[in-house]
């Protein structure tokens, strides 16, 4: 099993952070994610995005408030060359701002390890970009 880590320092507060990242249903943050079609509530939900290519299937696994962790997988559409994808985001602060380790472990898909891994850590650049920006304006 291959796995990936990348981590951010946000210009923002922390638990301004975990409140967007921990309302899984509701996502602003990812282009036309407001018409992300939500099934069901707290773990075991799913957020489904259609697309021209299929649509992407997200479950969360757990949330943990305490911990501000939250572990969801991708079933069904994985946007990336990969299988087997389960994802956990961790937000934590150094009393000033927030800071986001995102990780997953999976399966290459098609292509060698590095270019499964590589291909997930743009696409994990690219979206913590989109929150930056959400967090910002």
């Amino acid at each position: 099993m291959a796995s990936v880590t990348v981590t951010r320092t946000f210009d923002a507060a922390s638990a301004d952070l975990w409140a967007l990242l921990r309302d899984f249903g509701h996502v602003p943050w990812i282009p036309g994610g407001e018409n992300a079609k939500v099934e069901g509530d707290g773990p075991g939900m799913t957020r489904i995005f259609a697309g021209p290519d299929g649509s992407v299937v997200e479950r969360l696994e757990s949330v943990d408030d305490d911990a501000r962790t939250l572990v969801y997988t991708i079933p069904e559409g994985v946007p990336f060359p990969v299988t087997g994808y389960r994802a956990t985001m961790r937000v934590s602060d150094d009393g000033a701002k927030g800071h986001l380790s995102w990780s997953c472990e999976f399966e290459p898909a098609g292509v060698s390890e590095a270019d499964a891994r590589k291909t997930v850590e743009t696409m994990y650049g690219v979206m913590m970009g989109w929150m930056q920006d959400n967090l910002s304006g």
